[in-house]
């Protein structure tokens, strides 16, 4: 057990082009690979690094978010004494806008709860990744490097706006370069940070005085413009930042593949946590067709599925064909329906003899609870 690193996971405001994954919730909370959500990447990276205690910044529909994480006893968190907060948004009287206008402003929503952690690094990340980063390996350099802020890093580059991290000649990055929007010098920053509580404190209180509210372009400017140095470590192992429709259905048909099933949830090493939910095993009727699908517990599939992602409950009938398509918990599809590139929300109910067809690039997203 770890008892010098507490972890804050912030789960801010949703990105646009996440369109009908976010009516109803978060992008934290949003379902991946058949029984998960996304935030379980996060957390169970502090987990996995023996990271015991752990606030969750939230900001605006954040009622799926809360039913998921509970107590955490599910990640192992649920404690008398520390384990897994929650912790509501704009806790400070002036904010009332209904949105934090960054990270830094979502931080001092929650300073006192900052000012009292009792360990001396802080983790913060986002909620809004698939991947299985090794914290504890960051957090090994962190320390033999003496380092005030570490970042998580890796080669490449994202296809939004994102910041790079160069480093000099010594290995520790001394400049930063905001909203690159391609390939280019640097490193490409995971958005994950291991950081002094004092110093994470001070770059607070500057941002405050200042009435700055971004973490990378405030705060993290701020600091090296002083003379201050990143430590970074490279993870270059997958992980993909879902930021749009396309990065999600790109993420979960990735999926698929049973090396990168291998590598994101590894039988030993470094599990993925997520709400247990007890189901009898899908049933298969003698008509019932499968070609490379990933279909969770629960299920009762008459129908047939090609290239298909299943989360629990669903029901397929006899005659359906689905192909290239994602179907959240508790969804019905009719007989004789054919779905090709089609993300079926939670509780969808999808007529008998429906045909709907999208593309890889631009599939179809039937949104939460509706019958079509």
């Amino acid at each position: 057990m770890r008892n010098d690193l507490h972890g804050i996971i912030y789960t801010l405001n949703s990105e646009l082009a996440l369109r009908e994954l976010v009516e109803h919730r978060n992008s934290a909370s949003i379902p991946f690979g058949g029984r998960y959500r996304l935030i379980d990447f996060a957390l169970s990276a502090m987990v996995n690094a023996g990271v015991r205690d752990v606030g969750v910044i939230m900001e605006r529909d954040y009622q799926s978010l809360l039913d998921h994480l509970s107590n955490g006893a599910d990640w192992g968190l649920a404690r008398r004494s520390g384990g897994l907060r929650l912790l509501p948004p704009f806790g400070l009287p002036e904010a009332h806008s209904g949105t934090f206008n960054g990270c830094m402003e979502a931080l001092r929503s929650v300073s006192s709860y900052i000012r009292d952690i009792r360990q001396e690094d802080v983790v913060l990340c986002a909620a809004d990744w698939v991947g299985n980063i090794d914290l504890n390996k960051a957090y090994e350099l962190h320390r033999q490097t003496g380092a005030e802020i570490t970042a998580v890093c890796s080669e490449g580059y994202g296809p939004f706006a994102h910041h790079r991290l160069v480093k000099d000649a010594d290995g520790y990055a001394r400049r930063l370069l905001f909203s690159e929007g391609g390939p280019g010098e640097g490193l490409f920053s995971r958005e994950i940070y291991i950081l002094k509580r004092d110093l994470l404190l001070e770059l607070m209180d500057y941002c405050s005085d200042a009435n700055h509210n971004h973490f990378h372009r405030d705060a993290v400017a701020h600091y090296l413009a002083q003379g201050g140095k990143i430590a970074v470590y490279e993870h270059n192992a997958y992980a993909r930042r879902i930021t749009s429709v396309r990065d999600y259905y790109d993420a979960s048909m990735e999926l698929l593949q049973p090396s990168m099933m291998a590598e994101l949830f590894p039988e030993e090493g470094l599990p993925i946590r997520t709400k247990e939910r007890a189901e009898a095993s899908t049933y298969y009727g003698e008509q019932a067709k499968t070609n490379a699908s990933l279909v969770a517990d629960g299920c009762y599939i008459e129908g047939e599925l090609d290239h298909c992602i299943l989360f629990r409950g669903v029901r397929v009938a006899k005659g359906a064909k689905l192909k290239n398509c994602i179907v959240m918990q508790d969804t019905v599809i009719q007989k004789d329906a054919q779905l090709n590139c089609v993300i079926a929300d939670k509780d969808c109910v999808v007529s008998q003899d429906c045909f709907l067809s999208g593309t890889d690039k631009l599939p179809i997203v039937i949104p939460k609870g509706e019958h079509i």
